[in-house]
């Protein structure tokens, strides 16, 4: 009986022992995600500076001329392109006239730029 208990003794002790010596798994993990997570924040910092200065950056260079559109000139584009594809697909001119609500001079001026 004593040199079970004896045995038992010496067997917890020496486990104990090996147990400080052992890597913990759970702490490795700890460790890469915190690494992880610390590689994530520094990336996100540098994204949050590049959009500030892009934003300073548009307000900077921010003009009227760049927020308006000419009217004239897409609605001409797209008349330019309907009456095109109108005269390529065989419409006489009288057609696309009425199709398109230009004057003749009009549809003229267009099919000579193109």
């Amino acid at each position: 009986m004593e040199y079970t208990i004896i045995t038992l003794f010496s067997l917890a002790i020496i486990l104990f022992i090996i147990s400080f010596f052992k890597k913990d798994r759970n702490k490795e993990v700890e460790k890469q995600i915190e690494n992880f997570s610390i590689t994530l924040m520094q990336e996100i910092y540098q994204l949050k500076k590049k959009v500030k200065v892009l934003e300073e950056e548009i307000l900077i260079g921010q003009d009227e001329r760049y927020f308006t559109v000419d009217q004239t000139s897409s609605s001409q584009t797209i008349d330019r392109d309907k009456v095109l594809s109108l005269y390529e697909e065989g419409y006489s001119l009288d057609e696309i006239e009425d199709l398109t609500n230009l004057s003749r001079e009009q549809i003229d001026q267009l099919l000579s730029e193109a």
